[in-house]
Formats: structure tokens, sequence, C-alpha cells
């Protein structure tokens, strides 16, 4: 019993770990980002407006057709685009594949910038 004991005090230390490094690096600057997006002068925003249906609906009228069309772009464009990389080698196609990488890579990099924005320069101390 004492070895289940400890290997389940192990298990949650080992754990402890990267839920400290998620939540240090992502949870608290994710959620001060938040928190500084929806405040005011020192009071919530959340609330304004809540009382006008139309003006949530224009909202979502406007997100809904701008997803649309941004899918509609994507395929115009990204499907040729795969079926050329996919099928044929030509001069500047590393460059096409790295140009195709990089918006999965620049979130990282807009994190890490809000990151920095929010803590300072210096650092927290």
């Amino acid at each position: 019993m004492t070895s289940l004991v400890s290997s389940t005090r192990v298990r949650l230390a080992l754990l402890a770990v990267p839920v400290a490094f998620l939540g240090a690096l992502f949870v608290w600057p994710v959620a001060a980002i938040v928190a500084t997006g929806l405040r005011d002068g020192g009071r919530w925003r959340v609330a304004d407006g809540l009382d006008t249906v139309a003006g949530h609906l224009d909202t979502l009228a406007f997100t809904g057709w701008q997803a649309l069309l941004s899918t509609a772009l994507t395929f115009v464009v990204a499907l040729p685009l795969t079926w050329a990389v996919s099928r044929f080698r030509f001069a500047g196609r590393g460059v096409v594949r790295a140009l195709v990488v990089l918006p999965f890579v620049l979130p990282t990099v807009v994190v890490a910038a809000a990151f920095r924005a929010l803590v300072g320069p210096q650092g927290v101390l």
C-alpha cells in the first residue's frame, strides 16, 4: 500500500511541473489579455449594451459572413496550391512550403510578444 501512495505522489509531482508551466506561460497571460480587453476605465464592459439585441445580431451576422468568405477564399487559393506542391517538383517549392507553415508558427510569436508586453522588458522582478 505504501508503494501505491508513493507512486501516486510521484505522478502528481510530475504532473505539477507541466501544469505549472502551462499556467504560468499560457493561462495567466491569456487571462490577463482578456481581462484587460474587457475592462474600460476600471469597470467591466461585458454588461454594456446587452439590452440591444440588434447590435449583437449585426455582430453575429458580420462574423458569420466574414467566416464564410474567408473559408471560400482559402479554398480558392489553397486547393490549387496544395495540389501543385504535392504533385510537382519545382524551383522554390521549399519556399512555398515554408510560407504555408509560417501561419502555424506565428501564434507562438504573438503569445510571446503579448507576454513580454504584459510583463515588461525588465521581467517579473
